[in-house]
């Protein structure tokens, strides 16, 4: 798997779920063997999950909530999470927040290990 791929923000459909999410994996199985990465946004919902892989949130925009146990992690623009496989927790907006995010193994990721078609940019 070879070359750069290019992903823009208007190309990619972040319209959410019935639960309020949209979670986009543009690196993929598709892309590449090891690591998932995507783009996506919660707007009111409280989604409970269990990682199974590591992963790193970039929230981009909005406030955004992690709930781990009797811990909460309160997280507006340019703050970054790592949470650790196997952790259970609850992903929570009030509003709308956008988000990228990192996992790794990607074979361990419900989203990453697929292989998910998105448009690509080329060079400018």
């Amino acid at each position: 798997m070879t070359g750069v791929k290019m992903f823009r923000k208007s190309d990619l459909d972040l319209t959410p779920n019935d639960q309020g999410a949209a979670v986009l994996a543009t690196v993929n199985a598709g892309v590449s063997g090891t690591m998932g990465a995507g783009i996506g946004t919660f707007e009111d919902c409280a989604i409970a999950w269990t990682v199974t892989y590591d992963e790193v949130l970039f929230i981009a925009d909005g406030d955004f909530t992690l709930r781990v146990g009797d811990d909460v992690y309160e997280a507006g623009p340019g703050d970054i999470l790592w949470i650790p496989k196997d952790t259970a927790l609850v992903y929570e907006a009030k509003g709308k927040v956008t988000f990228f995010y990192a996992v790794y193994p990607a074979s361990a990721s419900p989203s990453a290990s697929q292989t998910t078609a998105h448009p690509t940019a080329g060079p400018s």
